[in-house]
């Protein structure tokens, strides 16, 4: 234990402490949005870590989605992040996060490399609060994804157990991206196939619905390995997080909740599939294109083979 959260155990001098030393205590912000913006980060950060094979060091990488801009500068001493809420989000409170982290073999700290910055900044009520994020149970997980992308930089085992993030009302698996795709693909199907077992029974539209979905899924795998990084996000998070949350959260409401929601509810599920078909029909004209690519080549190849053989 160091020397900060020394301090932020003796609860009479957190009111002493400078801002970005006092620890977040802001109910407004547990909501379903900072759920999802920490959601979002975390899966960017384990993408980042899934890309054994390409270089990543002295780079910045960017992704914005769904109103969340994210950026993570990886560097040789230090991994640094940070994420904001953009214009274009939907929370009523903006926010930014700040985290830079030594890499764990230039300082350790805990076993995880050494945290310098851990801040977030908020608007509320006109003024601009600055707190520490370092031990909030929303933003802990960050930090096991930050010691995880650290290990996969240093070509060091990453651990089998996926990051679990826990409140006192649920618990959320997140799953980590493997190096390996055929594992990737066989744990979105499996996804995939759960959620429809489990959420089939509701009406026959919805079955219907889900069946499409998977059809899509399942073309959109069949050539998993040419998706880039951004189409494996996306197909991720739908099929992993999107879609059990919109079922699971309909399942919840009442009887005419249910009834005035049904419609939008199976429009979604089917823009959805609408989306992964698209996606899916670009991987077939991709394959096309390099087929046709592949007959040219040997077109020049052999066929110039055999007019030499004739002379």
């Amino acid at each position: 234990m160091n020397w900060r959260e020394r301090l932020w155990e003796q609860n009479w001098i957190i009111p002493l402490l400078p801002n970005y030393m006092k620890p977040l205590d802001e109910p407004s912000l547990l909501n379903e949005h900072t759920k999802e913006f920490v959601y979002e980060a975390e899966e960017f950060i384990s993408d980042l870590s899934a890309l054994s094979e390409l270089p990543r060091l002295d780079k910045t990488f960017k992704r914005s989605i769904q109103g969340f801009s994210y950026k993570i500068k990886i560097k040789q001493k230090k991994i640094h992040v940070e994420m904001i809420d953009t214009n274009k989000s939907s929370s009523n409170i903006k926010k930014r996060v700040y985290i830079t982290t030594f890499r764990k073999n230039i300082k350790m700290e805990n076993g995880f490399g050494k945290v310098i910055d851990s801040t977030i900044y908020y608007q509320l009520h006109g003024k601009t609060v600055v707190r520490n994020i370092r031990k909030h149970p929303f933003f802990i997980s960050i930090f096991h994804h930050l010691h995880r992308l650290d290990l996969s930089l240093s070509g060091e085992t990453l651990p089998d157990n996926p990051v679990k993030v826990t409140s006192k009302n649920e618990e959320v698996q997140q799953l980590e991206p493997t190096a390996d795709n055929q594992d990737q693909v066989k744990a979105l199907l499996s996804s995939a196939e759960h959620t429809y077992k489990q959420f089939r029974a509701i009406d026959h539209k919805v079955d219907q619905s889900l069946r499409d979905l998977l059809t899509e899924i399942e073309r959109c795998t069949e050539e998993y390995q040419l998706l880039d990084l951004e189409e494996k996000h996306h197909m991720k998070r739908m099929i992993q997080h999107d879609l059990p949350n919109l079922l699971n959260t309909y399942d919840t409401l009442s009887e005419e909740q249910k009834r005035s929601s049904f419609h939008e509810m199976v429009t979604s599920i089917k823009n959805m599939s609408s989306f992964l078909q698209k996606q899916a029909n670009d991987l077939q004209s991709t394959r096309m294109d390099r087929m046709n690519y592949l007959l040219k080549l040997n077109e020049l190849r052999y066929e110039q083979n055999d007019d030499t053989k004739k002379m």
